[in-house]
């Protein structure tokens, strides 16, 4: 079952990433491609995988979407997020959600290396910056300062891309969704965060580090 699975909506990334493991990785590994969350599900269900490696960003359902659908289908198969975002946007997530672990795409390709063969040998891949966040995210838990745990990934995502410097409109068209899903989306935010507009979340979300 020497197969691994890799999910991304840019196909440069995808052939570039599966050239790069054909080197790198031995024994040999044969790959499957999908360029959508709801497309890597059904591969992932309809085929045996013995890892599967799922990018953040995918137009409709959002990664940690496809992450924990997978991690229902089949638990015992693990699981890498890549992401383009910086560990502070996304890893703590990505790991509670059940991820093997979290590589940034900038990430040195014998990081990426390490990552796999440790999820391959059915380990956990977490640097010492992201066992920092985790431990920091357990104290927030607790306490009034970590109310942007309470949001889900498609509020938090929607926080994270305002915080960036993209509109509504801009969001809405990136995740492949409607403008109102996307308002609503605002609304939610604002009620969980105590906020009141889009400057508000901005500035909380840059505050607390969740984008620099």
């Amino acid at each position: 079952m020497n197969r691994i699975l890799v999910v991304d909506d840019h196909v440069i990334v995808r052939q570039g990433l599966i050239q790069l493991l054909s080197i790198m990785l031995e024994p040999a590994m044969m790959f499957d491609e999908a360029s959508t969350g709801q497309e890597g599900i059904d591969k992932f269900n309809e085929n045996d995988y013995c890892l599967a490696l799922v990018d953040i960003s995918l137009p409709g359902r959002n990664g940690l979407d496809v992450l924990r659908l997978m991690r229902k289908l089949k638990p015992k198969v693990p699981i890498l997020v890549l992401s383009m975002h910086p560990d502070e946007q996304y890893a703590v997530r990505a790991l509670r959600a059940g991820a093997s672990g979290y590589v940034a795409k900038a990430s040195a390709s014998e990081e990426l290396k390490g990552a796999i063969s440790k999820a391959l040998r059915g380990e956990k891949y977490v640097t010492p910056f992201q066992a920092t966040l985790l431990a920091d995210a357990v104290s927030e838990d607790h306490d009034v300062a970590g109310l942007h745990n309470l949001l889900s990934d498609r509020e938090y995502q929607f926080a994270c891309m305002l915080t960036s410097g993209k509109t509504p409109t801009q969001i809405a068209q990136e995740l492949n969704l409607s403008v109102k899903t996307i308002s609503s989306y605002r609304t939610r935010v604002l009620e969980k965060l105590h906020l009141k507009n889009n400057a508000e979340i901005i500035n909380y979300c840059i505050t607390n580090g969740i984008v620099q």
